[in-house]
């Protein structure tokens, strides 16, 4: 559900948004990677073996679930964590509520 705070229900902090994610992530590697591992994990997710495809699959449902556009021309989306992914997607929804 969409809020005027949020688009499309984006928690409004990285904590409530990361098991989201990590699903998400998990779903885009096709359960390559769990969600916990995920979840337990500071290392990129190139590094946990999220491949380009993946992420591009990836980026694909985080824009259809969230409603915010993630640039793939930006270098660091490929060496973050899911942290880091997180913290990005919160700051992208803040860049997108009016």
């Amino acid at each position: 559900m969409s809020t005027p705070e949020h688009p499309r229900g984006l928690p409004p902090g990285a904590p409530a948004l990361r098991p989201q994610v990590a699903a998400l992530v998990s779903r885009s590697t096709d359960g390559l990677i769990g969600a916990r591992e995920l979840l337990d994990s500071t290392e990129p997710l190139a590094a946990l073996g999220v491949s380009s495809l993946s992420l591009l699959r990836l980026v694909d449902a985080v824009e259809e679930t969230y409603g915010v556009l993630v640039d793939l021309g930006d270098r660091t989306l490929y060496t973050e964590s899911l942290h880091g992914l997180t913290e990005r997607l919160v700051r992208l929804g803040a860049e997108a509520t009016p």
